[in-house]
């Protein structure tokens, strides 16, 4: 079993940066976001509007980064509002940045959070015509721009913590996300750090992943 893990995790994440790189080079205009129109916005997020169940993948490890870890997810994707909800987000997820064995023990126990992220739809550079996948950034939504601040118990006391998500990891990948015609969704979330009101600050750097179907 842990084999097998080993061998899906690397072979989604490849498939997920094929769907979502703009082009193999390396030049510039690569990177543009190319804006939908109108009417091309309204029919992505309408395909993609639904309730997804698969996984979520991290890495227990922060120096090997193998993403051999996974829980089960679920996220709903809402057309109105253009939002992905993730109910029950496994805070543990993020548990491989944090030492502190109390702030451990919280992150892996919680499982009550709900966590939303934005959904800008784009078109990769170079491309013309209908799109068979849509291509999307996924930016967490909270108090301020990828800064999320949520109520966590450690022991007996509740208190705020703060989770500062990225847009780019380790200078290589985005927080990008793409929906195949196979009605089958992939993103990433990129954990910068993590704060605890009164208490610790951890650097995490670290990304996880999500990959289901509806």
């Amino acid at each position: 079993m842990n084999t097998l893990k080993k061998t899906i995790m690397p072979l989604m994440v490849i498939a997920l940066m094929a769907l979502v790189a703009c082009n193999s080079d390396d030049n510039e205009d690569s990177y543009i976001y190319v804006p939908l129109t109108p009417a091309e916005k309204a029919e992505q997020i309408n395909h993609m509007q639904g309730t997804y169940q698969g996984k979520c993948f991290f890495a227990p490890d922060l120096y090997y980064l193998a993403f051999t870890d996974s829980v089960k997810a679920s996220w709903t994707v809402t057309a109105s509002d253009s939002l992905i909800t993730i109910n029950n987000f496994p805070m543990k997820a993020f548990t491989s940045a944090i030492d502190n064995l109390e702030m451990k023990e919280a992150f892996s126990n919680d499982s009550t959070q709900t966590l939303k992220l934005s959904v800008y739809l784009y078109r990769p550079w170079g491309t013309s015509g209908p799109l068979s996948n849509a291509y999307f950034n996924a930016i967490p939504k909270g108090t301020e721009q990828l800064k999320v601040t949520v109520p966590m118990t450690f022991g007996s006391e509740v208190k705020n913590t703060t989770l500062q998500f990225g847009t780019n990891f380790r200078n290589a990948f985005y927080a990008e996300g793409a929906f195949d015609n196979q009605k089958a969704m992939y993103f990433y979330m990129i954990l910068e750090k993590i704060s605890v009101e009164n208490g610790p600050m951890y650097y995490a750097n670290t990304m996880i992943a999500f990959s289901g179907t509806k």
